[in-house]
């Protein structure tokens, strides 16, 4: 039987240690990337009960970006950048509906914590990509891996926001 594998520059940019031939390849941005799939099960759950479509259509693209993520991260199949980076586009499309939605609600505040949730994560993005001074890369704690729980919380976090006629997880807990 033939696998198909990715070329071996995935996740290089991303500081963890690529080991190639490993089930998973890059073990903490693997493991960690299924906050995404938390997530997103979490805002599918939810919106699901509140009757929220486009929360449903974010819960399910957060799903797809976690599996992507784990699938580029991990075993690294010959398809995984393809369901890595398009499930991205997926969420970054839904986000934006949501925020247009939002905007002309004038439901901004409602954005305002999981922004600064996504704010640290970025930063913590930006800390640590290969060739940073911050960059170990056979330590457990990955910047790359704290990007990935932090902005699948931020997002889970921003979900409410699409509820319709502002029902969100505050009045309607999960």
């Amino acid at each position: 039987m033939q696998v198909l594998t990715a070329p071996g520059s995935f996740g290089h940019s991303d500081c963890e240690r690529v080991v190639v031939g490993a089930a998973l390849a890059q073990p903490v941005l693997a493991v960690t990337s299924l906050a995404y799939v938390a997530a997103g099960v979490a805002v599918l759950v939810w919106a699901a009960r509140v009757k929220a479509p486009l929360a449903a259509a974010a819960g399910a693209a957060l799903v797809a970006v976690g599996s992507g993520s784990f699938a580029y991260h991990g075993p690294q199949p010959s398809w995984a950048k393809f369901a890595h980076d398009w499930s991205i586009v997926a969420a970054g499309a839904v986000y934006t509906a949501g925020l247009a939605r939002s905007a002309r609600r004038q439901r901004w505040s409602t954005w305002a914590a999981p922004a600064g949730v996504l704010a640290v994560g970025l930063a913590a993005y930006a800390a640590g990509r290969s060739g940073s001074p911050l960059c170990r890369p056979d330590s457990l704690w990955q910047y790359h891996g704290a990007w990935h729980i932090l902005s699948a919380a931020a997002a889970g976090w921003a979900a409410p926001a699409m509820a319709p006629g502002g029902r969100g997880m505050q009045r309607d807990r999960m």
